[in-house]
């Protein structure tokens, strides 16, 4: 076999996050000191001004939206909303964005323009502007953006860094998303209010936390950090594997509102498991320096999702989750976040059921 020839097998063989360590061992490049390559929510590159944070992020039609419930202006929300929030895991503050369309030629322009006016309503709070882009032809409608961010006094922040000891804080209240999904599978409801319009626009509409990214980072007490995007137990998998370390996170310590359990209830989800596997909730995980707690407690009075204290990272053992009843969930007995490529044969834990939906 030569040398660049592809592994064999095929993607689910190799998996998503396999493929891109093959990409980036055998040609990404090398960074530099100070700066972060392929394996991160961004790329950060030294500038003569300080540091730029870049990232991109592709939402294909049936995979990312499902027209049969996204209306337009949500469809562009959401693909500049999690765009953002890779800024907001690396500390970030939007700068500019790029937005490249595929589409039918025969697809409606007054949706298409739609799209557009979701992602510049989305661009507002942050100021992030819309400067350059592409179209072609598709069979489906395609967007692919690509954001850019500036590090406050170059301070920037990465997957990279947790150690044992340190605590581990979430924002907001991750599971709503996974809530809203399975409310809108069933068929958009017209004039919801109450928990249907939280887990609805949690789902379709969903904020970036770049304001607690950027107050997080700078601060100087957080030392790993990552946005949720496939559930909290995947997403926290990143921060622990680098070094091989584990997690104990506690129940009694997760924000589970009481209109949550409600929603959960009336869904026939269990809220614990979609606190944990949800996805799709752009959240921020990050873990803190426990002699540093003051500094970012501090910071934390500014953040306006608020922030909740979840567990303690720990030397080795995986992950596992004390109930609030006392008892303990690790290994196989914990839900599964998402991954794009699943193996068949890959075990599904109790509480979560295998759907069709996909990331973002």
């Amino acid at each position: 076999m030569k040398r660049d020839d592809p592994s064999p097998g095929n993607l689910r063989d190799l998996g998503e996050f396999g493929f891109i360590d093959l990409v980036r061992r055998r040609y990404g490049g090398k960074a530099r000191p100070g700066e972060i390559g392929i394996g991160d929510d961004g790329a950060v590159l030294l500038s003569p001004r300080g540091k730029v944070v870049l990232s991109t992020d592709l939402l294909l039609e049936g995979t990312h939206f499902d027209l049969r419930y996204f209306l337009p202006e949500e469809i562009g929300w959401r693909a500049l909303s999690a765009n953002l929030s890779d800024l907001a895991a690396m500390g970030a503050s939007p700068v500019c964005y790029l937005a490249a369309l595929a589409a039918p030629p025969d697809a409606s322009v007054k949706f298409l323009a739609s799209v557009f006016r979701g992602m510049a309503r989305a661009a507002r709070p942050s100021g992030i502007r819309l400067m350059g882009g592409d179209t072609c032809r598709g069979e489906k409608i395609v967007l692919s953006l690509t954001v850019m961010g500036k590090a406050a006094a170059g301070k920037t922040a990465a997957r990279r860094g947790a150690r044992p000891g340190d605590i581990l804080f979430v924002t907001g209240e991750p599971g709503w998303s996974r809530l809203g999904f399975k409310l809108l599978s069933g068929g958009r409801p017209r004039n919801p209010s109450g928990w249907k319009r939280t887990a609805m626009r949690r789902h379709l509409m969903p904020s970036a936390r770049w304001r607690e990214g950027t107050a997080a980072a700078g601060c100087g007490a957080v030392s790993a950090m990552i946005d949720l995007s496939d559930g909290l137990l995947q997403d926290l998998s990143h921060l622990l594997k680098p070094e091989g370390m584990g997690a104990v996170l506690d129940e009694k310590s997760f924000h589970l509102s009481t209109q949550f359990r409600k929603a959960a209830a009336e869904l026939k989800e269990n809220p614990l498991a979609s606190f944990l596997a949800g996805g799709e909730d752009y959240e921020l995980l990050m873990a803190v320096r426990p002699h540093k707690y003051e500094s970012f407690r501090r910071a934390a009075r500014n953040f306006p999702a608020g922030v909740f204290p979840i567990g303690v990272v720990t030397k080795g053992g995986g992950v596992r989750v004390r109930r609030a009843d006392g008892t303990w969930m690790a290994g196989a007995w914990l839900p599964r976040g998402f991954t794009h490529f699943p193996s068949l044969s890959r075990p599904i834990a109790p509480g979560i059921k295998r759907s069709r939906r996909s990331r973002n």
